[in-house]
């Protein structure tokens, strides 16, 4: 009888300690682990990674013109640098983007949203290693 509490508390005791060894090495590789965010840019940080692009006008689909300017906000230094590298390539492609949009999609709220996405995404595929984390359009006049 007594040899049976013996095991039976052996048993309980390995569990409690395979458990607590179990729980440790989660909270270590959950803590250690976790990919930290990067600080928030300042405004100035911000300012120094934007790429400016001339003022642009080309055709929309159907009939029609805008007339705009781009600012792209850069990831990085890194990606500052690709963009100016590549200027050519990604004023083509922002140009091709705007033709595929009609006015009428432009004067709406959710077609400009849908157009800067768009000028970001084809925008991040031409980058070989950086990224665009935000699109701005300024003096933007549909016609």
């Amino acid at each position: 009888m007594k040899k049976s509490v013996v095991i039976m508390a052996s048993v309980l005791g390995s569990i409690a300690v395979l458990l607590a060894a179990g729980v440790g090495v989660d909270w270590y590789f959950k803590s250690a682990h976790t990919p930290k965010r990067p600080a928030p840019l300042t405004a100035a940080q911000a300012k120094a990674l934007q790429v400016n692009l001339p003022q642009t006008v080309t055709n929309l689909k159907g009939s029609g013109l805008i007339q705009f300017a781009v600012t792209l906000q850069a990831a990085n230094a890194a990606t500052k640098n690709e963009l100016t590298d590549l200027q050519a390539d990604v004023q083509d492609s922002i140009n091709q983007t705007m033709r595929q949009f009609t006015p009428d999609e432009l004067r709406t709220t959710q077609g400009y949203e849908t157009l800067k996405n768009a000028i970001k995404t084809n925008v991040n595929d031409i980058l070989p290693q950086g990224s665009v984390s935000q699109v701005y359009l300024s003096q933007v006049v549909v016609q």
